[in-house]
This record gives structure tokens, sequence and C-alpha cells, in this order.
């Protein structure tokens, strides 16, 4: 899909309201989800990275997505928690999907479909332009007015372009938002190193890879790996294609440094983590 062919269909709409929990241990999202937590701390960790939770903090997961929670609640937190396919070509599958873990998980379960590049990834930032909107849908669900679901749908399409439009967290400065949609659109690009990016916008190679590491974290190549990887197992359950070509559609140089790099950052090879996905193994 395109981002102009976004319509989300969602199943599943709620506000948690404290005390509540959430599972401790990861969990597997069939469908896409949209989390907005207020007045709370913690963190959430999606496949193996942490990201910290604050108050209007907004999470969204792309189907098949790994997480868990780390949450401190307090009387006042509340969270927003939507499940909803990203398109309206499943809108006959009304009932909600669950979520899975890595025991039973089960890949004939979740829809089908190609998600656009601007959500492929997750997004975790504070969000609080969004926090009216999002707080209508779970209202819409429960007084099931007149076309609740379709008027549902249009507040969560805004809601999504808008994080879509700010996709990195409000306190990151101009330029590393910038190297960071460049990474993510140009990703599967074999030719792309610190160097290229650099070079890209006028600066030097440790410069760049210093803004990176002093507002994100983690260096410049790591984000880079990172990117590749999620689109790499996103083609390993999503399509038929091959390991040699699942390397050469996400940059990596050939088809042994894809999978060496993949078994040291999921312990697995790309065959077997196909297959433990697919066919839910341990």
């Amino acid at each position: 899909m395109k981002l102009y062919d976004l319509n989300p269909h969602i199943r599943y709409a709620r506000v948690h309201k404290s005390p509540f929990s959430h599972k401790k241990e990861i969990s597997i999202c069939y469908d896409a989800r949209l989390f907005f937590f207020e007045n709370a701390g913690g963190f959430i960790e999606v496949w193996g990275e942490k990201y910290n939770i604050c108050d209007k903090t907004a999470i969204y997961l792309p189907p098949l997505t790994e997480y868990r929670f780390f949450v401190d609640y307090n009387d006042e937190t509340t969270a927003v928690t939507l499940n909803f396919d990203l398109v309206s070509e499943y809108g006959e599958m009304k009932a909600c999907l669950g979520t899975a873990n890595r025991r039973n998980f089960d890949i004939s379960v979740a829809p089908q479909y190609s998600v656009a590049k601007e959500l492929s990834l997750p997004i975790i930032k504070s969000a609080p332009e969004i926090a009216a909107n999002v707080s209508k849908i779970p209202e819409n669900f429960l007084t099931k007015g007149s076309l609740y679901r379709e008027r549902s749908s249009a507040i969560l399409k805004l809601c999504l372009l808008e994080l879509v439009s700010r996709d990195e967290k409000y306190a990151y400065s101009d330029i590393c938002k910038k190297i960071l949609a460049y990474v993510r659109d140009n990703y599967a690009e074999a030719t792309l190193t610190n160097e290229t990016i650099a070079e890209r916008f006028n600066y030097h190679p440790y410069h760049v890879n210093r803004i990176i590491k002093s507002e994100c974290g983690r260096s410049l190549r790591s984000y880079i790996i990172f990117c590749r990887l999620e689109m790499a197992k996103n083609f390993l359950l999503t399509t038929d294609m091959s390991v040699s070509e699942v390397a050469f559609h996400t940059g990596f140089c050939s088809s042994a440094h894809f999978i060496k790099t993949f078994r040291e950052k999921t312990g697995r090879t790309p065959k077997e983590y196909r297959n433990v996905r697919i066919h839910g193994e341990m």
C-alpha cells in the first residue's frame, strides 16, 4: 500500500483506566496497534529495543510486531488501545484478533497486505496534539452511534498522518529527523553508509554519527541495520521471497552478510525465524 491508500479498519477500541496491567511476556500483534498513555511512566520494549513512556506518549506498532510493556501506573493513569488494519480490505473481520505470544503465534490469523513505508516501522513519541482525537474513538465504539466505525476510521487516519508527519519525538533536532527519514527511505540501497549519508547532508561522517548517537542513543550504522532487519522480518513473514532475495531487497551486500547479521541480532537464521514464526515452533 501507499500512504494515500490509508483507510483504517478498527476492530477494538477501549480506554483502560488504572489499575490495569499488561503482559510481562513478549506479545505479537496480528494487526496494527496504537496505544496512547496519559499520566504514565516506564517503557515499552519493541524487538528488543527500549523506548520511554511518559505523559501523552503515542505508540504505533505495525502488524506482526513483537513488544512488551513495563509501565508505572498511578491513580490517574489511562491508556487508549486500538487494534486495526491500515486498509479496509478485511472489513468483514470485525472481531478482535487478539494478541499472540511466541508459543501460540499463527501467521494465518494475520490479515495479509503490504504496509506503506511511512508506517512500516514503530513510532513512539510524545504526541499531545492527538490526545483529543484519540479519546473520541473508544467513545464512538462505546456509544455505537450512526456510522461510528466510519467516523472512527477517519479520526484514526488523521492521528496516524499526524504521527507520520512528525515521526520522530519532538525533542530531536531538524537535522536528526532528516537523517533518520533519509535512512528509512533508502535503507534498501546497499551503498547506504555513514559516508554516503554524510555526503548527502554536507557533513563529516563523524559529525553525522555523533548527532544520531547523542540524540537517539545508538550509532547511525546501528539504525541502518535496525531498519533493514525490520523490513527483512516483514518480508520473511509476508512473502515467499528466498533468503537471498530478502537480502537484496533490504540492502545487504550478500546473503552471507544478511544471515550473519540476522543471527547476531535475533539468535536465529532467517530460515529458522520464518519457520518459528509461521509454524509456532519453539
